[in-house]
């Protein structure tokens, strides 16, 4: 009795992928005539000095520091079917199989993103402890009292945490906020003027607690120097069909103080 192959491919369930299109690309462009590293000069501010014309004036260096941004991020993902599995098959499997393959590449890159985050100076939360309102206003707060522009703002949370906030009137109630949570959810959602995505993809910190996020775009900078891309051929020795894909890109910490790293209970 042989074995049919259904008409129709079980695709694996996808995360929920956000951080990519919360950094800064702006840097992107200088990337497109090749190199490796891409060098963001830093310039603080400067302070206004009391002229005195007995002495000469205070000039500051118009580069003070810069951030390097590693073009190092070589990644690939692939699948093979052979002759025989294609006429048992359908193709059906090689049209999922292409978005299966992005997939993957841009879940890595969210994944390089993620890891940056517990290394960002100020943290709020308790490691396995619930998310509070006071966690959510302190972050607020840290961004407010560094200058950080109202604009680009985001969250990033994890699944438990949205479940953590289901249980605070301040972001639930009616009287609070419009919209109902319980019909609707928190997709399109603000908190504090800035939209709120969740993820299952954020870093594990400690056994399972996530590194979530407060973040102005400008936190991160990320560069996609060579973008997802394909390659189809044939493999003989093996009787075999090859679907390859694959991207290089780079991500770096640009401003510390534009982000908030939250600790999330699970």
């Amino acid at each position: 009795i042989p074995d049919v192959w259904s008409k129709e491919v079980i695709a694996d369930v996808e995360k929920n992928l956000v951080l990519g299109a919360l950094c800064d690309r702006t840097y992107e462009i200088f990337a497109r005539e090749g190199g490796d590293k891409i060098v963001v000069p830093n310039l603080f501010e400067i302070t206004a000095s009391a002229t005195n014309t007995a002495v000469d004036a205070t000039l500051y260096d118009a580069v003070q520091n810069v951030t390097n941004i590693s073009l190092d991020q070589k990644f690939h993902a692939g699948v093979a079917v052979d002759d025989y599995n294609q006429v048992q098959s359908n193709p059906k499997y090689f049209e999922k199989v292409k978005s299966k393959l992005s997939y993957a590449l841009a879940k890595q890159i969210d994944i390089n993103i993620g890891a940056l985050f517990n290394a960002l100076s100020t943290h709020r939360g308790v490691v396995h402890s619930a998310l509070t309102e006071d966690v959510i206003i302190s972050a607020y707060e840290d961004l407010n009292a560094k200058d950080v522009p109202a604009s680009d703002r985001a969250w990033v949370l994890d699944a438990e945490s949205e479940t953590d906030l289901l249980k605070l009137d301040y972001f639930v109630r009616m009287d609070y906020v419009p919209g109902s949570v319980v019909t609707n959810g928190f997709s399109g959602r603000k908190i504090l003027g800035a939209p709120v995505y969740f993820t299952t993809n954020l870093d594990i910190i400690d056994v399972n607690a996530h590194a979530a996020i407060y973040m102005h775009r400008e936190a991160f900078g990320l560069i996609i120097q060579l973008p997802i891309k394909f390659e189809a051929w044939r493999w003989n020795l093996r009787f075999s069909d090859v679907l390859m894909s694959n991207v290089l890109f780079g991500v770096a910490k640009m401003r510390d103080a534009f982000a908030v790293c939250i600790n999330t209970r699970s």
